[in-house]
C-alpha cells in the first residue's frame, strides 16, 4: 500500500521518521511531500528521504494564512492526483486533509494542542489522533469530533527520542563548555495566529535572568531575523546561533536547560528529564498542564515566575530515553486502519 505523508513544518519530519521505518518494514511504501519552512526540507534531506516540495511560507496575517493553505491544498491535489496513495498522514497539516478530500483519499491527523481550530479537521479526517492526555471532556469544549478521536498512548515525543543514538558531537560543533551552563532557548513564534504579546514580556525577563547569572552560553534559536539582536542587547555574554541544523533532541540532550515560548523543545527535554520552562503564553494545552504536573516541565507564566522558577545553575542528573516501540506500532496501526475503512 502507497501512504503518503506531507511533513508541513519542521518537527514533524522527526515525528514521521520512526513511522516510516516501521511502514516500509510491513512492506508499504511511502512517499513524502513539504512544505518549505521551518527547516523541514534541510531535515528530510539529512535523514535522506525523497520528496516534492510544494508550498512555502504563507502571507502574513489570517488572510494570508487562508491564501497560503487553499493555494498548497490545490497544489498537492495537482501533483499527488496520480500518486496511488490509499491514505494520507500529517501532524496539523492543514493543506493536507482538502487536498486528500479533493482525491477522495482517507487522511489521518494528529496533533497534541486542543486549541486550533478543529473544524477543518473534523470535515475532512478519517481519524484525529490525539495523547490520551487529552481527555474527551477537553474535546468537547475545543469543538473536536468525538467520533474521530483516537487517542495515543504517551506523548508524541516518545516516537522519536529513544531511536538511534545522539549526536555527540554537536557540543564540540558549538563550542560548549563543560564548565558553563549550556541554555537552550527558542524565543516565541510572533507571527503565529495564537501569539500573545506576554511572550515577548517574558522573554526580556528571561534574557536579563541569563545575563545575569555566572558562566552561562546561550544556545539561541531565532525565530526571525528581528529576535536575532535581543540577546545581546539585553546584555547575555555568550551567545551561539547555529549556523546549520542539527538533529534537535541531540542539541536538547547537549544543554543543560531548555527555555522556549512553545513547540517540541521544551516538550522533548521534560521527557528527557533534562529541566525545561516554557513561557508560551497561548491558551494551556493539557499535554503542558501534565507534564507540569507531574513535575517535568515549569510554567512562566509572569516575570515574577522567572525570577522564582528559572534557576540557571541547575543541571540534568542524567537523559531518559523512552521505548518508542508500542506508540509507533499504535500510530501505524491508525494509518492503515483508516486506509481500510
Amino acid at each position: 500500500m502507497k501512504i503518503w505523508f506531507d511533513a508541513d513544518n519542521g518537527p514533524h519530519v522527526l515525528i514521521m521518521r520512526p513511522l516510516v521505518a516501521e511502514l516500509t518494514g510491513r512492506g508499504h511504501e511511502v512517499v513524502f511531500t513539504a512544505r518549505d519552512r521551518t527547516k523541514t526540507c534541510q531535515l528530510l534531506d539529512m535523514y535522506g528521504f525523497s520528496y516534492l516540495k510544494v508550498g512555502a511560507e504563507y502571507g502574513k496575517g489570517m488572510g494570508g494564512k487562508v491564501k497560503g493553505t487553499l493555494g498548497r491544498a490545490a497544489d498537492l491535489a495537482r501533483v499527488m492526483r496520480r500518486s496511488g496513495a490509499a491514505v494520507s498522514y500529517g501532524h496539523g497539516s492543514r493543506a493536507l486533509p482538502i487536498a486528500s478530500r479533493l482525491l477522495g483519499i482517507p487522511t489521518v491527523t494528529m496533533y497534541d494542542y486542543e486549541w486550533v481550530n478543529a473544524r477543518l479537521f473534523n470535515l475532512c479526517c478519517r481519524s484525529i489522533l490525539l495523547p490520551e492526555s487529552i481527555s474527551m471532556a477537553r474535546c468537547a469544549e475545543a469543538g473536536i469530533a468525538a467520533g474521530k478521536v483516537v487517542s495515543y498512548p504517551g506523548f508524541k515525543e516518545e516516537l522519536y527520542l529513544g531511536m538511534g543514538e545522539m549526536d555527540g558531537s554537536i557540543a564540540a560543533d558549538l563550542g560548549l563548555r563543560p564548565e558553563a551552563v549550556k541554555v537552550l532557548l527558542r524565543p516565541p513564534a510572533t507571527t503565529a495566529h495564537y501569539h500573545n504579546p506576554e511572550a515577548e514580556t517574558l522573554l526580556d525577563a528571561i534574557l536579563a535572568r541569563l545575563a545575569a547569572a555566572g558562566d552561562v552560553q546561550l544556545v539561541y534559536l531565532p525565530r526571525t531575523d528581528d529576535q536575532r539582536e535581543l540577546p545581546a542587547r539585553a546584555g547575555v555574554r555568550e551567545v551561539i546561533i547555529p549556523r546549520k541544523v542539527y538533529d534537535g533532541p541531540s542539541l536538547v540532550a547537549a544543554c543543560d536547560m531548555v527555555i522556549s515560548g512553545g513547540g517540541t523543545m521544551t516538550r522533548e527535554a521534560a521527557i528527557m528529564g533534562i529541566p525545561s520552562y516554557s513561557f508560551f503564553r497561548g491558551r494551556e494545552g493539557m499535554v503542558d498542564e501534565s507534564l507540569a504536573a507531574s513535575g517535568r516541565l515549569a510554567l512562566l507564566a509572569s516575570p515574577a515566575d522567572v525570577q522564582a522558577k528559572l534557576v540557571a545553575a541547575v543541571r540534568p542528573a542524567g537523559v531518559t530515553r523512552p521505548d518508542p516501540v508500542a506508540l509507533v506500532d499504535f500510530i501505524c496501526n491508525a494509518i492503515v486502519d483508516a486506509a481500510g475503512r
